[in-house]
Parts: C-alpha cells; structure tokens; sequence
C-alpha cells in the first residue's frame, strides 16, 4: 500500500512538472511574439532611458 502511494505522489509531481513546462513555454511565445510586433518601440523607450541618463549625468 505504501509503495502505492509513493508512485502517485511522485507521478504527481510529475504532472506538475510538465504542466509548467507548458505555461512556461506559452508565456515565452508570447513574450516573444510580443517583443517581435513591438520592437521598434522597445528600442526607442530604452534609447530614451539611457538619453535621459546620459543628460541627467551631465553628459
């Protein structure tokens, strides 16, 4: 009975492990599905950041 209940916990985990897997592999497609549509922008809001920088350093 023990050994029962041990390979369905560790079964168990390893449906969670695979479940996030998968969330983890959606939400990198939809990162980069998003970083590709917006990439122009991107670059111009960090341009930006670092142009502030640059002044507000005095350079």
């Amino acid at each position: 009975m023990f050994k029962l209940l041990k390979r369905f916990v560790r079964e168990e985990e390893g449906q969670d492990f695979a479940e996030y897997a998968l969330i983890l592999g959606a939400v990198g497609v939809v990162a980069i599905a998003v970083i590709s549509q917006y990439k122009t922008e991107l670059i111009a809001a960090f341009q930006a950041g670092i142009d502030a920088l640059r002044m507000a350093r005095g350079g």
